[in-house]
Parts: structure tokens; C-alpha cells; sequence
């Protein structure tokens, strides 16, 4: 899948960087709102309760950090590892849409261009449960890029 974050885009304004982040966290909530019933359940002391609730802003690093580190705590591993992330309830995937949406509204994340790294992170995210979830279905769209029109 050829997407905007295959190289380092182009994104010359912080307007344009929002947009694009605001435009994957769209895309987040709408695939976390069909995950399957059947998904497992995340857990409580699991990483993504861990590094996705902590909302501590190194005053000098600023909030790309913050997301850096989450990212790099949580989805740093196997694709495997990354897929078994993608779970459902109130410790699930869920964490990473508010945290995100938490981070977006952050003053500051639109130094060292946060806002399109953060895109970039949600993306991968988006792309991870579009896996999960085609493999629920036995679905093959997502290998033809249909798969987001069929949930719309």
C-alpha cells in the first residue's frame, strides 16, 4: 500500500501536518469502531495501558517525544508482536486513538514536524488493524485498497 508516508513527504505547513493528523485520527476511530466482537481483550497491565496513558510532557523534549516513546515502547517488535497489539476493550487499541487525539491538541507538537510524525505513527496503526481485521473476515480488500470504502 503507496501511501503519503512511504518517504518523507512534503507537508510544508503545520496547517497541512494537522490536517493530515486529523484526517488519520479519523480514519482510527472508524476502524476501531468495527473491530470484531470476537477481538481479544487488551490487558490491564499490558503495554498499551502502560505507554499509552502516560501523559507526562518532557518540558524540554516536548510532546513528539512523548510519542516517540510510546510508539517506540509498544511497536517496536516482530509484525507478529505488532498485529497481537490490536485489541479490543477499555485496555485496547482504543488507548492509542485517545492518546493521540490527547497529543494532537498538545502546544508544541508542531516542532521538528510532530504533527506529520504522529500521522505517520497513526497510519501505520490504521494499517496494522486493517490487517487484523481482513484476517478476521477472511478478507482480502485490504491487498486491493477497498477496504476502508466497504466500511464508509
Amino acid at each position: 500500500m503507496s501511501s503519503i508516508f512511504s518517504e518523507k513527504a512534503d507537508v510544508p505547513t503545520i496547517e497541512a501536518q494537522q490536517h493530515l493528523l486529523q484526517s488519520q485520527l479519523k480514519t482510527l476511530c472508524l476502524l476501531i469502531s468495527n473491530l470484531p466482537f470476537t477481538l481479544p481483550a487488551g490487558l490491564p497491565d499490558g503495554p498499551l495501558r502502560k505507554y499509552f496513558t502516560d501523559v507526562d510532557i518532557d518540558p524540554d523534549e516536548g510532546p513528539w517525544y512523548s510519542v516517540d516513546r510510546a510508539w517506540t515502547r509498544v511497536f517496536q517488535g516482530t509484525e507478529e508482536q505488532q498485529l497481537a497489539l490490536i485489541t479490543s476493550g477499555p485496555d485496547g487499541i482504543g488507548l492509542v486513538q485517545h492518546f493521540s487525539e490527547w497529543i494532537a491538541q498538545q502546544p508544541g507538537l508542531a516542532k521538528y514536524d510532530g504533527h506529520y510524525l504522529t500521522a505517520s505513527k497513526v497510519y501505520r496503526v490504521n494499517e496494522l488493524i486493517i490487517r487484523v481485521v481482513c484476517n478476521y473476515r477472511g478478507d482480502q480488500s485490504v491487498h486491493n485498497g477497498l477496504f476502508l470504502q466497504k466500511l464508509v
